[in-house]
């Protein structure tokens, strides 16, 4: 089907990340939303997304290639524990302020050959610096996911508004970012 005339893939990319941002969930983004916005019929989003998966596969290579260009700009000119430090913080920071974009960046790849490339390039500098400091692939792994864990369910549990005892959640990133060091420390 075509799509109407005037009616981009860049535009179908941009609606869909303002409503990820909006909303801050990925559940938020579907096909009829985005056609609302764009002011067409949600059949006519079907010329540039294969529905709701197409647009999390969008969503998700979209914000991988933003986050990684903000870790590998954080990396860049460290190296070893404060690499570490800088990649993970920018990671924090970065689901603390876009909760929806972080969470669409976990997508798992499957066969796509684009989707692993993305995945690639964003987590490329955290396993750089990790094979640096002596990990093997089965310790990075781990470690990788210990550190994805904490990010992204950190930053839903800000985003839900469940952190609700003193001090405020924001002082807590020094200790996550402390705990996942000291993890390092003790496999490399």
């Amino acid at each position: 089907m075509a799509a109407r005339r005037g009616v981009t893939s860049e535009q179908v990319a941009e609606a869909a990340l303002v409503i990820l941002d909006e909303a801050g969930r990925l559940e938020a983004v579907r096909p009829s939303a985005v056609a609302d916005r764009l002011g067409i019929r949600s059949q006519s989003l079907y010329a540039h997304v294969d529905g709701i998966a197409g647009l999390r596969r969008l969503l998700a290579l979209l914000c991988l290639d933003e986050l990684a260009g903000l870790v590998t700009t954080a990396a860049v000119g460290r190296s070893g524990r404060d690499a570490v430090e800088a990649i993970v913080r920018t990671q924090l920071d970065h689901a603390l302020a876009h909760p929806g974009r972080s969470e669409a960046t976990v997508h798992p790849p499957g066969n796509d050959p684009e989707l692993v490339a993305s995945i690639e390039r964003a987590g490329g500098p955290l396993q750089t610096v990790l094979t640096s400091l002596g990990l093997d692939a089965e310790d990075r792994v781990h470690w990788v996911r210990l550190q994805l864990a904490i990010t992204t369910g950190y930053a839903a549990l800000v985003r839900d508004g469940r952190l609700t005892l003193s001090p405020e959640p924001s002082t807590t990133v020094d200790h996550l970012v402390d705990v996942l060091l000291d993890r390092l420390e003790s496999v490399a």
